[in-house]
């Protein structure tokens, strides 16, 4: 969906599971746009409006025209990137009501399927679970539907890639593959499962995102 080959990313705070968000978010577009570069802001909170709208403007301005973020409110990035005129991919839930000219898709929360497990054990007499964890295939994550302005071809390849996580044929960081400043984070021959610890530890950008920690 990218004309200009600029994606960009707004987001809270480098920790690693922020870190691995927009990783995924690069590699998946390279995966259809070799060259591509993701421009990162983090705004150094959860909830700060103002530096949110400031990071979506100052990406617009930098030439990115698909946004996308791990911040606790993406309403402001959503409509001020629609407002400039850009596309978007949402997060937490779907923000397509927002801004139907611009929203792609986005990868939202299914909640029901967490108040499920805690109600279905408590009315069975079974401890609260207190960890829980699951991805697209428990039903824990889901994706928001396509907006118009998606291809059919540009479905169809995310579908597919989607039926090979749930299925557990597809994992996203394999080596070789090097963070921005030209290490190597991942040897040739490796690869991490999506449950893989050693991903719950990642403290780098890839090769390809433009910003710093």
């Amino acid at each position: 969906m990218s004309k200009s080959g600029k994606i960009g990313f707004v987001a809270a705070k480098p920790i690693p599971q922020v870190l691995r968000n927009i990783n995924s978010f690069l590699m998946g577009a390279r995966s259809v746009k070799p060259g591509i570069t993701c421009h990162v802001i983090f705004t150094g909170d959860w909830s700060m409006a103002v530096k949110e709208a400031e990071a979506t403007n100052s990406l617009c301005d930098q030439g990115v025209d698909v946004l996308t973020m791990h911040v606790d409110g993406p309403k402001v990035i959503v409509e001020t990137a629609a407002k400039r005129g850009k596309m978007v991919c949402g997060y937490h839930a779907s923000q397509a009501k927002l801004a139907p000219q611009a929203y792609l898709t986005g990868a939202e929360w299914n909640w029901l399927t967490a108040y499920k497990a805690v109600i279905d054990a408590a009315q069975a007499g079974k401890p609260h679970p207190n960890f829980i964890r699951g991805g697209l295939k428990e039903g824990y994550v889901k994706m928001s539907p396509y907006g118009a302005m998606v291809t059919d071809a540009a479905k169809k390849q995310a579908d597919d890639v989607k039926a090979r996580m749930i299925a557990g044929s597809f994992d996203i960081f394999k080596g070789p593959l090097k963070d921005n400043k030209g290490n190597v984070v991942v040897p040739a021959g490796k690869t991490f499962g999506q449950t893989d610890l050693e991903l719950e530890k990642m403290n780098y950008l890839v090769e390809g995102v433009v910003g710093s920690i």
